[in-house]
């Protein structure tokens, strides 16, 4: 098959942009550039440094930049709406994968559309986000689904939610866990690790959270929990809040301030590839007590680096810590504040997360990443046919 890629969220910045779904996507071309299998590919990016980024490709993959910036959101949407499927058309491609939630509404007719949807947020937790991505997500991404010949969910828990929420019929939808980067399961020493702390002015341990600062990742709940942490069980430990700042993000301030926690609370801000592992090796437990996840990726690379983790019992986040995070009822801020104090002390439990760390590892690889959503590119094909023939058969009826 010829396979076109929408990578247009593939980031090369140092900033938020560079997160989440970019890194998704990344982690899915290096898997693909490694073994594409028997088909060729077409990779559409945002821009010149995006290809330089990702060094050497397979003979089989070819990367065509677009003029379409993605920080600019409508300029992108309408290049993905109006331009791509003309693409397709000319470059005679047979199946097109979005990785991010969205397809165009208009697929030319032999063309198989497959998405990969990361969660339903809008759907579940419509109140944590603006009204513009309610809008966008209601508008594209739900009518993507119903489109869609072949719908890749992140986590059995987001296969569930498109089953419930948009009615899409089980044997149309595969689960493909995302991958871990490998950097997360090499080995650090300690004398690194301490270099880290010091450098950062975290000698004595801390507490870490690392992603966007938005409502859904319920970061109030985590600051009244390390509250309750330094009050009843006496700990000192900071309480590290990495990331960008995302949108409605306000109420962490303000808890911080009504605990008087200001000197407490650390706010590095975006943290670049190359420093992630270290912040997970450095910290003394990782704490992700978020409200919903398509698949909680952080929790799985804390967990690769064997750093003890203190999650949510909803949602994917079970799969993501699998069986090994220590997991608490999201707004439990008394049980979170106790599941945190067993993560810093508890010798046996501690020990247990460094001993599993490659066995995470191995459950989440690049190489599984790659090999499934070939998987699901060849059964689309397949079903793509059959629906092609069947329409067919009705239109000689």
């Amino acid at each position: 098959m010829h396979i076109g890629i929408n990578a247009q969220l593939l980031s090369a910045g140092n900033n938020f942009r560079n997160s989440g779904v970019s890194r998704y996507i990344r982690y899915l071309l290096q898997g693909l550039q490694r073994d594409p299998g028997e088909h060729s590919y077409t990779v559409f990016v945002n821009g010149p440094e995006v290809i330089e980024q990702l060094g050497s490709s397979h003979p089989r993959i070819t990367y065509v930049s677009a003029p379409w910036p993605e920080n600019r959101p409508a300029a992108r949407v309408a290049w993905e709406q109006f331009t791509l499927p003309t693409l397709l058309r000319q470059q005679k491609i047979d199946l097109l994968h979005s990785p991010v939630n969205v397809l165009p509404m208009r697929l030319p007719p032999h063309c198989a559309g497959v998405v990969t949807l990361h969660d339903l947020a809008f759907l579940r937790f419509p109140h944590v986000l603006t009204r513009s991505k309610r809008l966008y997500h209601r508008t594209f991404t739900v009518r993507s689904l119903r489109r869609a010949t072949m719908v890749i969910a992140v986590s059995e828990s987001t296969r569930r939610d498109v089953q419930e929420l948009v009615g899409i019929a089980g044997e149309r939808i595969a689960t493909v866990y995302p991958c871990i980067d490998e950097r997360f399961s090499r080995v650090v020493e300690k004398e690194e690790v301490e270099r880290f702390r010091l450098q950062k002015g975290l000698h004595d341990g801390f507490i870490l959270y690392l992603g966007t600062l938005e409502p859904r990742k319920n970061i109030p709940a985590l600051i009244d929990a390390y509250a309750r942490l330094r009050r009843q069980y006496e700990r000192c430990e900071k309480l590290v809040l990495a990331g960008s700042k995302g949108w409605m993000y306000d109420a962490i301030f303000t808890s911080i301030q009504r605990y008087g926690l200001e000197s407490e609370v650390i706010f590095p801000g975006f943290v670049p590839d190359e420093e992630q592992h270290l912040w997970y090796h450095a910290a003394s437990v990782f704490a992700y007590p978020s409200l919903y996840e398509g698949f909680g990726i952080p929790v799985a690379e804390a967990l690769a680096c064997g750093t003890p983790v203190v999650t949510s019992t909803v949602s994917s986040l079970p799969e993501a810590g699998a069986g090994l995070a220590l997991t608490v009822e999201p707004q439990d801020s008394e049980g979170l504040a106790r599941a945190l104090y067993q993560a810093i002390t508890d010798t046996a439990y501690r020990e247990r997360c460094y001993a599993q760390a490659q066995q995470v590892a191995r459950r989440f690889s690049l190489q599984a990443l790659a090999r499934q959503t070939r998987a699901v590119y060849e059964q689309a094909a397949l079903l793509h046919q059959k629906q092609q023939h069947s329409s067919r058969l009705l239109f000689v009826r």
